[in-house]
């Protein structure tokens, strides 16, 4: 015990009276208290108190984060394509000239983000279905995500609506097992979703119902299949088909 003691004396009359300053860790903790340790197929996985836990990628903690509310794309795991809309493609308008007449001494003029009145009056006025594709930065790819008040919850997190953004049009599931977007939200139970950080940092989707079951849903989730085509399928850990990423949507001011 006193040797202890002593060598705790030490070892702070060595930090006042070093030269030179001493390092320390800045940040805020995800979680505090960890109590378990384990690792799986290569990640290590922290989980304690503090509303959150630690996974590892490539052998470095990473942070889980609890979602807010905001505007976001929706990438599949699988591919890294984004879901989006079933719509006719529209080009931005932008001056073009033959590369031969282009002036090298004349600035480059920056291309604008494509905004959301330059295509919404091309859009099919009832449901629309949805794709995966390329990520292009289109209106039809950003999708706003909200907690439903009054809608109840889970353990985890509430029940959240994902609309387009700066639209009403709701992402909603479908008694055949598929997907689609209605032209308003009203709240139904097919309307909402359940989304759920996985221990790989990535998502599940899970409408709260569906058509012409019982119940709540609890096994199917937003799915890829053939890479590519989102519908629903049942929940599958172990295949990235299953898994989405979230990133939020920030304008290009310039390109």
């Amino acid at each position: 015990m006193k040797t202890t003691y002593f060598a705790g004396i030490s070892l702070s009359l060595c930090l006042l009276l070093s030269p030179h300053p001493v390092k320390g860790q800045v940040g805020a903790p995800y979680i505090h208290d960890p109590s378990t340790i384990a690792k799986c197929e290569g990640h290590y996985y922290t989980f304690g108190t503090g509303g959150g836990g630690l996974v590892s990628e490539g052998g470095w903690p990473v942070a889980g984060r609890q979602l807010k509310a905001g505007q976001y794309q929706i990438l599949s795991q699988r591919r890294g394509y984004s879901l989006e809309l079933a719509v006719d493609f529209v080009r931005i308008q932008q001056e073009r000239q033959a590369f031969w007449r282009i002036d090298p001494n004349q600035p480059v003029e920056p291309i604008s983000d494509q905004q959301l009145a330059d295509v919404v009056g091309t859009w099919p006025q009832g449901d629309i279905a949805v794709r995966t594709s390329d990520y292009m930065m289109r209106p039809h790819q950003h999708w706003t995500i909200e907690p439903v008040a009054e809608a109840g919850g889970y353990l985890g997190g509430p029940y959240c609506k994902i609309v387009i953004a700066g639209t009403d049009r709701a992402l909603a599931a479908t008694a055949q097992y598929e997907l689609t977007t209605v032209p308003a939200f009203t709240g139904a139970d097919e309307q909402l979703w359940r989304i759920e950080q996985l221990t790989d940092g990535t998502y599940r989707l899970m409408p709260k119902h569906i058509p012409g079951t019982d119940g709540l849903n609890t096994c199917y989730c937003l799915y890829s299949a053939g890479d590519s085509t989102p519908t629903l399928a049942k929940y599958d850990f172990n295949s990235d088909n299953s898994k989405w990423k979230l990133e939020g949507y920030r304008p290009c001011k310039s390109w």
